[in-house]
């Protein structure tokens, strides 16, 4: 029985077979095949991606097709014979990702095997949350725009016309506090996950038509210091490519604390 639903693909044209995907998949659906990574079992990827932020390519996505279903307790006989470790990083990858179903699955299979969860796999998130604290609403007078996620943006957006446009990967808007100090009144925001996000495919091409038809001055894209971030930039070089108008790129990457260690033209 076949059924639709999220899971890797590799573009063999961008994979350079490093391997970094392989050890980065717990559970095994990765190997390299002729040089090349290849996912060698659909019903063990779960589809939640832990492999592609460690593609430095950005050969890796996530697509949605007819495929078998994912089966946890096939994992799980996969790698409890690779030793406690990666029982124990299959399980964190599982809680991190929310996949409480799987995860109860999982643990239920180790009871019922007789093998006891390795030590330490549920520390993480355990941190005590009570230092949270708001801050007051905006000023009316506060640039506002919406929507800032690229797959919603039109490409004739009024608030695109003359500005810069800002894409930031996801996760920096949050890392770092002040995001808008990189940019100001200059910018239009766009943010976009070369990880998560399902139109992937098509973002070099809609970000060709912003350059075309949407009045940008430039583009500023704004990544994490980690890999899957890499294919913001990829996109970007891509869209150039298709583009028939040149406009200036500059690459800013924050750190996981927030501190922009890095800016450049690219």
């Amino acid at each position: 029985m076949h059924v639709k639903r999220d899971i890797i693909t590799i573009d063999p044209g961008l994979c350079t077979g490093c391997g970094d995907c392989v050890e980065a998949c717990p559970e095994g659906a990765i190997q390299l095949v002729a040089g090349k990574a290849k996912l060698v079992a659909d019903n063990y990827c779960d589809g939640l991606g832990a492999c592609i932020g460690e593609c430095p390519e950005g050969a890796i996505s996530i697509e949605q097709r007819e495929t078998e279903p994912y089966d946890e307790r096939k994992v799980m006989d996969n790698i409890i014979p690779q030793g406690d470790e990666m029982v124990k990083q299959h399980l964190i990858h599982l809680q991190e990702h929310g996949a409480k179903k799987w995860l109860q699955e999982a643990l239920a299979y180790l009871e019922e095997k007789g093998i006891p969860a390795p030590k330490g796999w549920d520390d993480a998130g355990d941190d005590d949350c009570s230092c949270l604290t708001l801050h007051p609403p905006m000023e009316s007078s506060q640039q506002v725009q919406w929507p800032i996620q690229l797959q919603l943006v039109a490409v004739r957006a009024p608030f695109l016309k003359g500005k810069e446009l800002i894409l930031a990967a996801n996760c920096s808007a949050f890392v770092r506090g002040g995001i808008k100090d990189l940019y100001g009144k200059s910018g239009a925001l766009v943010t976009a996950c070369p990880k998560l996000d399902r139109d992937v495919p098509q973002y070099a091409e809609k970000i060709a038509a912003i350059v075309d038809d949407g009045g940008v001055q430039g583009i500023t894209v704004i990544t994490m210091e980690v890999p899957c971030c890499h294919g913001l930039v990829k996109l970007v070089n891509n869209a150039r490519q298709i583009a028939s108008k040149d406009v200036p790129v500059n690459h800013l990457t924050i750190s996981r604390e927030g501190e922009l260690i890095s800016m450049k033209r690219i």
